[in-house]
């Protein structure tokens, strides 16, 4: 038999000893208007566990940097993205700075940020956030970790050549579980819209995401003749809770079957994020979600798996409800050492009573170390946890061994069935087969089978929730089926009107069926829906750019920068423009702006390099292809350009090599087979020669350029019946290349055939070009 083990004194002592606590007014959105106070308005009453459980892991989930703070004395290099970083205290403020070096040892790309807030109790990690003028906060890429007493290393996701740097936001389902609800104001929280916390900031996760909101449970409190009933009515008590009431107040942030895109949960659509009270069911707010039973992704070990472990162990399931998390974890105090494993231990003894003597294999009777060992974690690779699934036997191997971060294995996205893993699908409605399979297509898991899925279940229950239409067009958009997914962006929007994203996407498979026109129109309505979010205005930037409108594509990038002044692709969309403009300089600036704010876009130091060599600066040219090639071994384009540039320059054989890299990384690429051909033909390999110019006219048939090289290769050859032929085929294409007629003439006539040679040569004898109309004249007589 399991037993509570909180204590707790009598509400009736409570009123008598504590002082009457002021409601402090918040009403600047939804944090007030629910019924949330200042979490120190439970100080007041509760003081002993106030104390205790600030010291708590959740207690110091998330707080503003201290005197205490972490910092480095040595800067940490990332060989993957070759870049520096340190965290750094100045002027009593925190920051963290990163660069690179160039091939002279200077520094480059330097980019600082203040550290506003510090994630993570520091039990295991922390994480470093900069707040943005625009309220975004935005993770920084190297963290701590307690391993080794201290470590640090790149935060998850960041252990890798092409990560986010200083740009991932701090998205909602991060802050829901690793701090107090945000106050937010209406509608802040809309699919699509960016997250942005413009009101208060709570320090940690407080009373009240246990509890539920304290402001009426205080103003009874108040009252001149307390009720006692009433009072206790007003607060949530998890521990008169039903068993999976209890169990749901912590699997509201603890039940994460997966960190990786699946989708582990779904929020329904008619719920704001923030807005989860403990006890009412978790259903009501959100369904989670895992890998089907047969996949071998369904056997994980991940950071944030204690609720998802118990629930496969034979201890919980044997209980009958009996057992939940406070069996063992009392949240308002920790235990560590060896009084906690005195705790958990005589937890196990109530029920293994054979274990009321010390086990065997153990003196100490410590059951966790085998039972419920610690693992490292698949997806934090630097964290090492408790597995929480007990089990009679601990696995197999090293479990502390040091993992690769999973982006670094180049792992394959889990393509199968979404399956409901919480609740119990009896527990659902009739209409949530439409969240089963918003599930599938969501984060693209299962989207063939779960996009037909959904538009059945959509005509079946014919939603109020444009999200669910929206999901169905996004699924087509994402698996290139854009016409298709134009009529389901409009019914979401038939449903919600001013649904930015939706207008968005709206406008994006517009933009790809090539109806540019209606496309402007969208972009232009989801702007004025949601003015402080660029990604409208950066889209019909582009737009503006695929037309050729470098004016237009100017005006819209700048109107976005100064909405999200450091967004690295904004940057380079103004460069792009500026230089087609003729403004060569500014888009230099430009283009090294976009790549200081982030190092590897490929794309603006791609542009940067073509931008410098038509300045004549080769070298700088060079030092910038290269660095693009060194990161994407299949950016022909770059290799291409960069042996043009080496040719030039009389550097044949490095040219050569260059493209012949570049073919084999991507043999369907005619342009580098051409030159690649041309370099051949030059330096005496003309078999080889031929054989890059037949593949390059063979990859882009309809080209003159391609035919001509390849039939002047043939002609060389002495291959008349073939040249004969690919200049039959190039006159087809271009009835007015001279210099073919001329060719084509000198190849009838050595084959004995005047009357055939003779209209090809008048037609040469036209030309503009005094050597091919004296030659044709010549042929002629």
């Amino acid at each position: 038999m399991f037993r509570n083990k909180l204590v707790v004194a009598s509400l009736a002592m409570l009123i008598a000893a504590c002082a009457q606590p002021p409601v402090k007014e918040q009403d600047t959105g939804l944090w007030a208007s629910a019924g949330y106070v200042e979490p120190a308005a439970c100080k007041e009453c509760h003081q002993q566990i106030w104390q205790t459980y600030t010291q708590t892991g959740m207690g110091r989930s998330f707080y503003r940097p201290a005197g205490n703070a972490p910092t480095q004395d040595e800067p940490f290099y990332h060989e993957d993205s070759d870049r520096y970083y340190q965290l750094i205290k100045r002027d009593g403020r925190l920051f963290q700075s990163r660069w690179q070096l160039d091939a002279a040892g200077q520094e480059i790309n330097v980019l600082e940020k203040q550290i506003d807030f510090i994630m993570g109790s520091g039990n295991h990690a922390r994480t470093f956030l900069h707040q943005t003028p625009d309220a975004r906060l935005l993770q920084a890429p190297l963290g701590w970790y307690a391993e080794d007493d201290g470590t640090w290393a790149m935060s998850p996701g960041y252990d890798r050549p092409g990560h986010d740097g200083f740009q991932r936001v701090i998205a909602y389902d991060c802050m829901f579980c690793h701090n107090g609800y945000p106050d937010l104001p209406s509608g802040a929280d809309a699919v699509g819209l960016t997250p942005r916390y413009q009101g208060r900031i709570p320090e940690g996760i407080d009373c009240q995401r246990c509890h539920g909101p304290g402001r009426r449970h205080i103003e009874l409190f108040q009252q001149a003749e307390p009720d006692v009933d009433a009072i206790q009515a007003s607060i949530v008590n998890p521990a008169r809770l039903s068993p999976d009431r209890q169990l749901e107040v912590c699997f509201q942030c603890h039940l994460e079957t997966t960190s990786r895109p699946l989708p582990n949960v779904t929020h329904r659509y008619d719920r704001p994020f923030f807005s989860y009270h403990p006890g009412e069911p978790l259903a009501d707010y959100a369904l989670a979600f895992d890998h089907a039973a047969d996949s071998p992704r369904k056997e994980k070990f991940e950071i944030n798996h204690a609720a998802y472990r118990l629930r496969q162990s034979e201890c919980f399931q044997r209980s009958e409800g009996a057992m939940t998390c406070t069996t063992c974890h009392d949240p308002h105090q920790v235990f560590r050492g060896t009084e906690a494993v005195a705790r958990y231990t005589a937890v196990c003894r109530e029920c293994h009573v054979d274990l009321a003597v010390p086990h065997p294999a153990n003196a100490e009777a410590n059951c966790i170390e085998c039972h419920m060992p610690k693992r490292r974690t698949q997806d934090v690779v630097h964290a090492v946890m408790t597995d929480h699934r007990i089990a009679r036997r601990p696995p197999p191997g090293d479990l502390l061994a040091p993992l690769p971060e999973a982006n670094r294995l180049a792992q394959v996205r889990y393509q199968g069935e979404v399956e409901l893993h919480y609740p119990d699908p009896a527990q659902l409605d009739p209409d949530d087969e439409l969240y089963l399979a918003v599930a599938q297509v969501m984060q693209s898991s299962n989207v063939e089978a779960g996009t037909i899925r959904l538009q059945q279940a959509v005509e079946k229950h014919q939603p109020k929730q444009p999200e669910f239409y929206f999901e169905i067009g996004d699924a087509h958009h994402k698996a290139g089926r854009h016409a298709e997914a134009v009529p389901w962006f409009e019914r979401a929007l038939e449903h919600r009107s001013g649904f930015p994203l939706a207008q968005r996407r709206l406008g994006e498979a517009l933009a790809a069926v090539g109806d540019f026109a209606r496309a402007e129109q969208e972009f232009r309505k989801a702007a004025a829906i949601a003015p402080d979010d660029s990604d409208a205005l950066r889209e019909l930037g582009l737009l503006y750019a695929r037309q050729g409108r470098a004016s237009d594509a100017l005006e819209v990038t700048q109107a976005a920068l100064r909405i999200a002044p450091e967004a690295p692709a904004l940057h380079n969309t103004r460069a792009a423009a500026l230089a087609q403009l003729g403004r060569r300089a500014a888009a230099q600036a430009s283009y090294r702006e976009a790549l200081r704010l982030q190092p590897d876009l490929d794309e603006a130091e791609y542009n940067l390099a073509n931008l410098l060599a038509s300045l004549g600066d080769t070298e700088q040219a060079e030092f910038h292809w290269k660095r693009v090639m060194a990161r994407d071994s299949h950016n022909v384009q770059a290799r291409y350009n960069y042996a043009v540039s080496l040719a030039q320059r009389d550097r044949v054989r490095e040219s050569r090599a260059v493209l012949e890299a570049a073919v084999e990384a991507q043999p369907d690429f005619a342009p580098a087979h051409a030159l690649l051909a041309d370099l051949l033909q030059a330096a005496g390999s003309p078999g080889r020669a031929l054989t890059h110019y037949s593949r390059a006219a063979e990859l882009e048939p309809q080209s003159v350029d391609a035919r001509w090289s390849l039939a002047l290769a043939r002609l060389a050859q002495a291959d008349a019946t073939n040249a004969r032929r690919d200049l039959e085929q190039l006159l087809d294409l271009d009835p007015k290349h001279f210099e073919a007629h001329l060719a084509f003439g000198q190849l009838l006539l050595a084959q004995g055939d005047p009357a055939a040679a003779a209209p090809h040569l008048e037609q040469a004898a036209r030309s503009p070009n005094p050597q091919i109309r004296a030659a044709a004249l010549a042929a002629m007589r």
